[in-house]
């Protein structure tokens, strides 16, 4: 190892080296995120089918449930569920209205952090507010805008999602898997609606 000023200066160089390599692959993972979120945001509105497999402690095999994904533009969100037990779930801003069973209540989204932080996740994704993501979430960016993979850590230690992972190609995202600090795990395979006739 090499002492004194020249060892000094060796370090220093190499430390500001890395530091500068580093932020330069900090940018070029930027780029593509900035431009999935500029993709997404020029979308307004969509709909797509979603098969959803829940896994938890205890279950011999996956909860599977089936239905709809409807998302506007800045922040209207629903779900609706039609396998195997009929039900609706819709988001307008922080008022959140839930369906089953022939009755209807209407709640405070943050009254239900467990459901907040994913539903902000997905909506801030949805409508590409990348600063959105990153007030709450710590980002993971993967592949390219054609073939992306975004992993969300949220930034709140009493998060009740450990981790978001969202997959997909150009605006379209494919699949997003919800990961619980206990261990359970939810994983939605997304596909294009077909076409109201």
């Amino acid at each position: 190892m090499t002492s004194g000023p020249i060892g000094n200066v060796a370090r220093a160089t190499l430390a500001a080296l890395v530091l500068v390599l580093g932020s330069g692959a900090a940018r070029a993972a930027e780029a593509p995120f900035t431009q999935l979120m500029a993709l997404l945001a020029a979308r307004r509105s969509g709909t797509v089918t979603f098969v959803a497999r829940t896994y938890a402690a205890g279950l011999t095999r996956p909860l599977i449930s089936s239905g709809v994904l409807r998302f506007r533009a800045p922040d209207h969100l629903e779900q609706r569920t039609l396998k195997p037990v009929p039900s609706e779930l819709i988001l307008d801003g922080e008022h959140m209205t839930v369906r089953r069973d022939g009755q209807t209540h209407q709640l405070n989204l943050r009254a239900y952090p467990n459901i907040a932080v994913y539903v902000d996740a997905l909506r801030a994704t949805l409508g590409g507010h990348g600063r959105a993501l990153r007030q709450q979430f710590a980002i993971g960016w993967h592949g390219t805008v054609a073939h992306w993979r975004l992993t969300l850590r949220p930034l709140q230690a009493d998060a009740h999602v450990r981790q978001i992972r969202l997959a997909g190609a150009g605006a379209t995202i494919e699949r997003i898997e919800i990961l619980a600090p206990h261990g359970a795990r939810t994983v939605l395979h997304l596909s294009d609606a077909p076409a109201a006739p």
